[in-house]
């Protein structure tokens, strides 16, 4: 048999808890139906800084921060500011990894891929967005069909043509993340309760996977059917938070003990702690290095707080996380329906968010088909980044140059 392609689709904010979410609703006949013909990932985490851009990198490198250099941003207690981190991907990706071996890439709206490697016009590593924008799930799939179907797409103002399915195609698809953190999207309103959200998620979420089955079921009627590996996984979950923000009162708790903190606009000449709020959870950034005692004092106060859940030590974070050393001193997270935002939630609405280490957020939706996958249910602890080098060394015999990811037996037959 020919050598293997892999599909790799990205559904931005696909919380597992939505599994039970959408048979509650009596809304997951495409789910089910794509279940029994896949291998679910049981227990697959996301990571500790449950952000976007930093989790994309991550399943695209196999590597945590330490090595792709993204942890959202950071405070530079040297300079004072508030360092953003955007796309930066520092270790070698999945489409970098093909493109060396001389593979077709196409990356369909998968920002983290575009420029590293693909750009508009390239058609060994292909940059493909909508050229309507903004643009939605089903138009980005459409694009994927066509790539199915061997029709022209369009890379910026180049049309292109692939005779053969490229070797590796990521699509990205963010509808469910900004439903789930209660946007206003396309025809459905920011609603004042959880409940109705989650209707609108169920609805949205089934038209997706009814839109996905279809292209599966495309596939499997090609010439490509039987080689071609589906990955559908995301990055996040979401987890809702209400009312007034803790911040104000963790910050008044430290200044009582003779800890200032601050926010970083508001630091002044006797500021030990800078507070640096991600929207749920909180990272403390020290301005000078901090004695042990007051290393001591402050994981107290944190840790007695009713609104704090869980206290991370920057030892913990390099050392169990493999977090980018440009990271927090402590990172907080609240319980849940609590936040560290700066401002509170608006009264009489819900907000949520994803970075949290509730298992609403952490708790990640994953699922692969194909011939060569084994069907049925994968119930051992799976990361987010030992997904791609998994699926790259047993379907390609390829190694991801800084992955950190494990390598599992169990995926395939």
């Amino acid at each position: 048999m020919s050598r293997a392609k892999l599909i790799y689709i990205n559904i931005d904010g696909f919380s597992y808890s939505y599994l039970d979410l959408l048979r509650r609703m009596g809304r997951s006949a495409e789910l089910d139906e794509l279940i029994s013909e896949a291998l679910l990932l049981e227990n697959l985490s996301s990571g500790l800084i449950s952000i976007t851009n930093p989790m994309q990198g991550a399943i695209l490198a196999g590597a945590w921060s330490d090595r792709t250099q993204n942890i959202y941003q950071h405070y530079d207690p040297d300079s004072g500011e508030v360092v953003k981190h955007r796309r930066t991907l520092a270790a070698e990706n999945v489409g970098q990894l093909f493109h060396r071996h001389g593979d077709t890439v196409v990356s369909i709206h998968q920002f983290m891929l575009a420029g590293n490697p693909c750009e508009y016009g390239d058609k060994n590593a292909t940059y493909v967005t909508v050229p309507r924008q903004p643009s939605n799930a089903f138009d980005r799939l459409q694009l994927l069909e066509d790539l199915l179907r061997r029709n022209t797409v369009l890379s910026g103002e180049t049309s292109i043509t692939y005779p053969e399915l490229p070797d590796f195609i990521a699509v990205y698809i963010d509808d469910i993340d900004s439903l789930g953190h209660n946007n206003d999207y396309e025809n459905y309103p920011r609603r004042r309760l959880f409940a109705e959200r989650q209707l609108d998620i169920a609805e949205r979420l089934q038209l997706i996977l009814r839109r996905i089955l279809e292209l599966y079921r495309l596939s499997r009627s090609g010439k490509d059917g039987a080689r071609i590996i589906w990955l559908i996984t995301t990055d996040h979950g979401m987890t809702p938070f209400y009312g007034k923000s803790s911040l104000p009162l963790l910050i008044k708790e430290l200044d009582a003990a003779g800890l200032t903190c601050r926010l970083p606009e508001e630091r002044c000449a006797g500021t030990l702690l800078v507070a640096l709020p991600y929207t749920i959870e909180l990272a403390l950034y020290p301005t000078r290095a901090l004695t042990a005692e007051e290393s001591r004092r402050i994981m107290a106060i944190c840790a007695a707080q009713p609104y704090v859940r869980k206290v991370f030590t920057r030892q913990e974070m390099l050392t169990e996380y493999h977090m980018d050393p440009r990271g927090p001193e402590f990172l907080l997270c609240p319980t849940y329906g609590e936040h560290f935002y700066k401002r509170d939630a608006e009264p009489g609405f819900f907000a949520a968010s994803h970075d949290s280490c509730d298992a609403t957020s952490q708790h990640i939706f994953g699922l692969l088909l194909g011939d060569q996958v084994r069907k049925g249910t994968f119930q051992a602890p799976v990361s987010a980044i030992d997904l791609m080098p998994t699926i790259l060394k047993h379907a390609f015999d390829y190694t991801l140059s800084d992955s950190v990811g494990k390598v599992f037996e169990g995926f395939f037959c």
